[in-house]
């Protein structure tokens, strides 16, 4: 983790200057300036077209008094792909822009999501079900690995078998 952390604050800045000082000497100083910019304002227009048809979809689902959670994660690539493309630097506009395209966001944020959970030494899984006329509407299913991590030395054990333990009511 720590050298993820090294990379981010290191590697991608040093990254980004290398590639600006060889495009700016391809094309020249102002004119990488000017890209620069014309990315920046394209992230914004970009993310004000794809993250009004996101809020749309989301308001939808609350309405059929659903849960808009495959919308807040497209929402969550949105902000980020934005934010990629606000930095200045053209590795990470690579980026903003990839993150832009529907189906590759899916796909990276996904990873993103296997990868934070991999980190935690859990799994997640999300399904998303299709709403059609004759569902009731879209239904999650996380299915997660649990560990029982109550005290082991309880006094009122009879020899039971512990498996067989009851939880207590809700």
């Amino acid at each position: 983790m720590a050298l993820i952390i090294l990379f981010i604050l290191i590697g991608i800045p040093a990254i980004e200057i290398y590639v600006f000082a060889e495009v700016g000497g391809i094309i020249g100083g102002w004119a990488t300036v000017g890209l620069t910019l014309l990315t920046a304002a394209l992230g914004a227009i970009m993310f004000r077209s794809q993250g009004t048809a996101v809020l749309q979809r989301a308001q939808e689902q609350l309405q059929r008094e659903e849960t808009p959670l495959a919308e807040i994660i497209d929402g969550v690539g949105l902000l980020l792909a934005a934010a990629f493309l606000f930095l200045p630097g053209f590795v990470t506009d690579i980026a903003g822009f990839l993150l832009f395209i529907p189906p590759l966001r899916i796909v990276l944020i996904g990873m993103l999501f296997q990868g934070a959970a991999r980190a935690a030494h859990s799994h997640v899984w999300i399904v998303r079900g299709r709403s059609d006329k004759t569902s009731s509407g879209s239904r999650t299913v996380i299915d997660a690995e649990f560990e029982d991590l109550t005290d082991t030395d309880d006094k009122s054990d009879t020899g039971a078998d512990k498996t067989d333990r009851k939880l207590p009511p809700r």
